[in-house]
């Protein structure tokens, strides 16, 4: 009885079970679609949402001949038809698959679904990057586990998943709302955008421009990136975000990434970058076995790929060369691919790449993805812009 006259007692056995069985609503894709997080959750929900219409399109066209699939981590965002349209080609069929800090595991299994697919595409472009061959860096449990495979990829290659990565796993099922990182601060800020509009005439004056020094396509897609950086509570709907309307209108490429960061905040954080994931650099041996199956996969199937080690900023660079494990890797990617007749280009070698815009210290600015994009596509497909380079898209 003394039990009853503490209610804290018994409300707390009642209500933990109770709060337990309600966190685990947020594993229903239909809950989670409509508590979507911002970064990787909405990129991998997107992809996965891509496949299907990859397989339409696939269906629509009759011949892939020319449609390529871009595969890598942010790094490889900017790789899309969009921009190689700008770039010069014609009608460029670029589906991308990149995902924020994907792993080479994620793109084993993006490459076994598409193929798998009626008139399946043949050609795929890989960025290849050290943060992802990081056994040590727990990117492979949180986000690709956690949001870009399904359970059958797991449960086929669990002796392949080490076990700090299942174990991130496992408590982002045990704890669902945690798992999906919900942010109490993105709510706050969501909340608070439902409340107020984009201004684009204040973002624009904090730049030192005008409205008037815009054409009215320009304005039209400066609004649209106002909105897409202006968020509200509809973000939480994946149906109704604007970052999936546009992922969607790109083929899954991101340009948001403009402009050039400064020598002295690109070391900073470049020193900020090192110390999360390259140091005490260890190569994960499950992401290199990963890497060969997914090479494999493309040559058995009779396809073919180019590998590329994205370009990083003087500073980054220089921890890469001064990094033996992380020149391995690309040693390593080198050899095994020339084992499965694939090509690869490495866009830090001296004169590779004129562009040295800098976006932050991980990421080049979008001005230099027609460069690279028509590199690639040259190398991958033989084929070179059939006209000259336009303007830079805005989007």
């Amino acid at each position: 009885m003394e039990f009853l006259r503490r209610p804290f007692l018994w409300l707390s056995v009642l209500l933990f079970p109770l709060l337990y069985g309600l966190d685990k609503v947020f594993l229903l894709p239909s809950v989670r679609d409509h508590f979507v997080q911002p970064g990787g959750m909405m990129y991998y929900r997107q992809r996965t949402e891509q496949l299907d219409l990859l397989k339409e399109h696939l269906q629509r066209i009759g011949d892939s001949s020319q449609t390529v699939i871009v595969l890598g981590d942010s790094r490889s965002f900017g790789i899309g038809r969009h921009v190689a349209m700008f770039a010069g080609y014609k009608n460029p069929d670029i589906w991308n698959f990149a995902g924020p800090q994907a792993v080479p595991a994620y793109h084993d299994y993006l490459i076994e679904k598409i193929l798998a697919m009626p008139n399946a595409p043949k050609h795929f472009i890989i960025g290849l990057s050290p943060d992802g061959l990081a056994r040590n860096a727990g990117i492979f449990g949180s986000p690709v586990l956690v949001y870009a495979v399904d359970e059958r990829f797991i449960e086929e290659n669990r002796t392949m998943i080490p076990q700090r990565d299942m174990d991130i796993y496992t408590r982002s099922r045990r704890f669902a709302l945690q798992g999906m990182q919900f942010s109490f601060g993105t709510l706050f800020s969501r909340i608070q955008g439902s409340l107020t509009q984009p201004d684009l005439d204040k973002q624009l004056s904090s730049l030192g421009v005008r409205e008037d020094q815009f054409s009215q396509d320009q304005l039209v897609m400066l609004r649209q990136l106002a909105t897409v950086r202006h968020e509200d509570l509809k973000y939480y709907n994946y149906y109704k975000s604007p970052h999936r309307t546009i992922l969607n209108a790109t083929g899954g490429a991101q340009l948001a990434w403009w402009g050039r960061m400064s020598d002295e905040k690109l070391k900073a954080e470049t020193d900020q970058l090192v110390s999360l994931y390259l140091q005490r650099f260890v190569v994960s041996q499950e992401q290199m076995f990963f890497l060969e199956r997914a090479m494999k996969r493309i040559k058995q199937a009779g396809g073919t790929a180019v590998v590329f080690w994205p370009a990083v900023n003087p500073h980054l660079r220089k921890v890469y060369e001064e990094e033996p494990a992380i020149s391995q890797i690309w040693t390593r990617a080198v050899q095994i691919a020339e084992e499965n007749d694939i090509k690869t280009i490495n866009f830090n070698e001296p004169g590779r790449m004129t562009c040295q815009d800098y976006y932050d210290a991980s990421h080049l600015s979008v001005t230099c993805f027609p460069a690279i994009t028509t590199t690639l596509l040259e190398t991958l497909l033989g084929r070179r812009p059939e006209r000259p380079a336009g303007p830079i898209p805005f989007l």
